[in-house]
């Protein structure tokens, strides 16, 4: 007996958004001129009126925006969760379409689209009905959110989250974007991009993989490159010198990158605890240098004091009780708080003890007693011993293959 096939309900709803975006998209200017050719002759009423219709205008503009910006965050996160599994496995990220891990059927181009193709097949294939890692549509997710928090708290705001003030006097849509006010633009593309290149490591970690190179390689051409071609990325300058633009660029990245390399060997060298951990590479050292590189040595600074105390107390913690805190954890934790720094960047640059725009002596009075709690508590904390951590190289934690050739869902 066959069975019937459920009807395609992303295809109606996909379908009727288009309907409704683009019948509005027609019919506006007929709806204003209507509304404004029959205007009450009171002044007052009819100034009611264009305002309340200058509002509708401008809620269906931000619904549009934010709704845009993230399909465009969840189409690249869509494309990272192929990276995060095929680069550190030594495959190619073009050559071959998704295909589903356990019949190894190509995925439909609708089945594809990010989150909503997970939902409308119920996370299962629709080949074979094997489940689909709920993972794929939290990354997607999280990328698309990503990408609204930041056009919230800095690009529609025009930079009033950063610790010089507004970059622009334009706000919103209509005075940032659409009259493109280009130097909080490429600001807020600047972070976007690092934060494409640090969640894809921060779930390799996770999956105890290693940073392929060629990530690294272009996240550094990207990273350098862009302050000295349109300087003033970088908010908060490392060091207060009389020089060129380019030149104060330069030393606030090399700066940041130094210290947070810094600590990321620090970390590394305190939570391994055999000598297989230390030759698995350089994902958080790379982490934290490049988090240095795109946001200075203030922000690394401050990051780090928050999240190490709090990662080195529940590394302390599971260890007294004989087990150990997953790899990447740490990782994670640091790109949520890289995020929240970011959309209160000017809160946390403001405050005295922290360093900031005003550094003094008594930032880091603070931050290193609370670096050093970090560090100690990774240095005491007994982790378990004889974990063969080679087993995890080659598993996939997100959905074993059972065929050949493996390819997951995007």
């Amino acid at each position: 007996m066959a069975v019937r096939r459920k009807p395609n309900q992303l295809r109606r709803i996909v379908g009727a958004a288009l309907l409704l975006f683009v019948a509005i998209l027609i019919a506006w200017p007929a709806i204003e001129f209507l509304v404004r050719s029959s205007a009450p002759t009171r002044p007052s009423e009819a100034m009611d009126r264009l305002e309340r219709l200058s509002t509708l205008r401008d809620w269906m503009m931000n619904v549009f925006g934010y709704g845009w910006f993230f399909a465009v965050g969840a189409v690249i996160g869509s494309y990272l969760n192929v990276v995060v599994w095929r680069l550190p496995r030594g495959k190619s990220v073009v050559d071959k379409p998704s295909a589903c891990p356990f019949c190894c059927t190509k995925i439909r181009a609708l089945d594809n689209v990010p989150v909503l193709g997970w939902i409308n097949l119920e996370g299962k294939c629709r080949a074979c009905r094997l489940p689909i890692s709920s993972r794929y549509p939290l990354v997607e997710a999280a990328m698309g959110m990503i990408f609204v928090a930041l056009l919230i708290a800095e690009l529609l705001s025009g930079g009033s989250n950063l610790p010089g003030g507004e970059l622009t006097s334009g706000r919103g849509f209509a005075g940032v974007v659409f009259e493109a006010r280009w130097p909080i633009i490429r600001l807020y593309a600047y972070h976007a991009a690092f934060f494409c290149w640090l969640l894809p490591w921060a779930l390799i970690a996770w999956d105890r993989q290693r940073i392929p190179k060629s990530t690294v390689l272009v996240a550094a051409i990207v990273g350098i490159g862009a302050p000295l071609i349109w300087p003033g990325l970088h908010p908060i300058a490392a060091l207060a010198i009389d020089a060129s633009p380019q030149v104060t660029e330069l030393v606030t990245m090399l700066v940041g990158t130094a210290v947070g390399l810094m600590i990321g060997m620090a970390v590394r060298q305190l939570e391994a605890c055999e000598e297989d951990d230390l030759s698995r590479g350089w994902g958080m050292p790379t982490m934290l240098a490049f988090m240095g590189l795109f946001l200075g040595w203030q922000a690394v600074v401050t990051i780090a004091a928050v999240i190490l105390p709090l990662y080195g107390a529940a590394v302390f913690a599971m260890s007294e009780r004989g087990k150990f805190v997953r790899r990447g954890l740490f990782e994670l934790l640091m790109t949520a708080a890289t995020l929240v720094y970011i959309c209160w960047w000017g809160f946390w640059a403001g405050l005295a003890w922290l360093p900031g725009s005003t550094f003094s002596p008594v930032g880091l009075a603070v931050v290193a007693p609370l670096l050093l709690l970090g560090f100690a508590l990774l240095a005491v904390a007994k982790r378990p011993q004889g974990a063969d951590w080679r087993r995890f190289q080659n598993h996939d934690p997100v959905s074993p293959p059972r065929c050949e050739p493996v390819e997951f869902i995007t």
